[in-house]
């Protein structure tokens, strides 16, 4: 029940995703997903090799969390020059 739950989160995020317009809300989405497909890794595979798996993804993503959290800073911060 609850992996069909967290497959729904990820289809809605990706057509999110594609609908966006704007770069940082991309990359926020992006970010969910990465997140619900390291659930769905933990949830699904029933070996304790899964567990490291999932654990490995839901640390690279958390890492990708924070680029995207810098980057977003960044683009805050950039002057634009209209020509």
């Amino acid at each position: 029940m609850i992996e069909e739950i967290i497959g729904i989160i990820i289809i809605i995020m990706a057509i999110r995703t594609l609908l966006a317009k704007n770069k940082a809300e991309r990359m926020l989405y992006v970010n969910v997903i990465d997140f619900a497909v390291s659930a769905l890794i933990a949830l699904t595979v029933d070996s304790p090799f899964g567990l490291i798996i999932a654990i490995t993804f839901f640390i690279t993503s958390t890492i990708g969390s924070n680029a995207i959290a810098y980057t977003l800073n960044r683009l805050e911060n950039e002057i634009i020059l209209d020509e």
